[in-house]
């Protein structure tokens, strides 16, 4: 090989080995636990030891860190559900010239994720059989069942995940079923009549309710609970940006035209641990104040109203009003202040990173005695009570 090929080779190899480097970059250096675009838990990168190596559980685990880690991973993703997505699309509408009684309302957009009623600005996702999660709703209702001496209570939320627009008329099924299952002092759900409906109380791409339906919701639940009067909200601040929420992220359809807008409230003094620390939750002071990000892709749900903790607990310093535990997934951000402050100490527990902060497996009798509570609320939609949300497994 003459100088001429040998450099042409060395170069070759130098950009190829530059190109892996980078490539492979993040897997060295850790980085993001969540995935903001798909709204989830990333798989972290497994301890290497003789047990987990030859039982090829590390081999596994290796591959999905890496695939959630890497360079572009989430944009290759997000790219081939769209693509099956059309293809599905075209497949629909080629039966459907066939048989008219077929055709729906929805129209899926990717994988997942639909329009609805040909509405341009908003994504839904669609239920599904969640039969196939009986058995975890059976252990989860188990563990709350065998707590003792406290008063288990349900607020379960409907939304796209668990009716059908379709045939709204069938929408209490899930909630029934689900109750089914607890001994329960008293249950009640978030509800909605149809589409139009809906779409008071729920932001247009994202799973959450809206600030509107998230005062409702807590107004619904102090009444559930017996618990007096709520608390008013103030004036209704709106900010000049819009809210592309985790569908938006999932699908890259920025489709939203609706603002960001939040309700204040006056509360009483009380203190806040996060994580076993003392800390301040949420950031809706700044907001008011002016100061947030505008990217087009923020996750203001979460920056305003406060993140995913394994504990949060609320001190009031009463006495005479109980203690409340409160088992919820992130649903709860919003109004966790408010639920509060109709209790001496709200504990407030979010399975899917109990055993990642304590280390141990999540226990609803040992989240209870810790939180010496005399009263349990389930708060969450069909995700809390169906999924694995036990350590890295849980999603919403």
């Amino acid at each position: 090989m003459n100088n001429r090929g040998r450099g042409y080779a060395g170069l070759f190899i130098f950009l190829f080995a530059i190109s892996v480097l980078v490539f492979l970059l993040p897997a060295f250096l850790g980085g993001r636990e969540i995935s903001e675009l798909e709204n989830r838990v990333l798989t972290s990168f497994p301890p290497l030891n003789a047990e987990s190596f030859l039982s090829s559980s590390f081999q596994d685990n290796l591959e999905n860190a890496l695939g959630d880690h890497l360079l572009g991973s989430e944009e290759i993703r997000s790219l081939v559900r769209n693509s099956q997505a059309a293809a599905l699309n075209a497949e629909q509408e080629f039966l459907f010239a066939f048989d008219p009684a077929l055709k729906s309302g929805y129209s899926q957009i990717a994988d997942e994720y639909y329009s609805y009623g040909g509405d341009p600005c908003r994504i839904v996702e669609k239920p599904v059989d969640y039969t196939g999660w009986t058995d975890r709703l059976k252990e989860f209702a188990g563990q709350v069942n065998a707590v003792p001496d406290v008063q288990v209570y349900i607020y379960f939320i409907q939304n796209s995940r668990s009716v059908d627009f379709d045939r709204p008329e069938k929408s209490n099924a899930l909630y029934d079923w689900v109750c089914s299952f607890f001994r329960c002092e008293n249950s009640g759900a978030f509800s909605f009549k149809d589409y139009e409906d809906y779409c008071r109380w729920f932001y247009q791409t994202d799973h959450h309710w809206n600030n509107r339906g998230s005062y409702r919701g807590y107004c619904e639940i102090v009444a559930l609970l017996n618990k007096g009067t709520p608390l008013e909200c103030g004036e209704e601040a709106e900010f000049p940006f819009v809210f592309n929420g985790s569908y938006a992220r999932q699908t890259h359809r920025l489709c939203a035209d609706e603002p960001f807008r939040v309700f204040s409230f006056d509360l009483p003094k009380h203190t806040v641990t996060l994580n076993g620390k003392r800390g301040k939750y949420g950031r809706l002071d700044a907001y008011l104040k002016g100061r947030y990000e505008a990217d087009s892709l923020t996750n203001h749900y979460a920056n305003c109203y406060g993140g995913e903790y394994g504990e949060i607990v609320y001190d009031f310093g009463t006495t005479g009003k109980g203690n409340l535990l409160l088992i919820v997934s992130s649903y709860s951000n919003p109004i966790n202040a408010l639920i509060a402050s109709h209790f001496d100490r709200t504990t407030i527990v979010d399975p899917r990173y109990w055993e990642k902060w304590t280390g141990e497996t999540f226990d609803p009798a040992v989240c209870a005695e810790r939180a010496e509570a005399d009263t349990i609320l389930l708060l969450g939609d069909i995700h809390l009570f169906t999924s694995d949300l036990s350590g890295e497994g849980g999603t919403d």
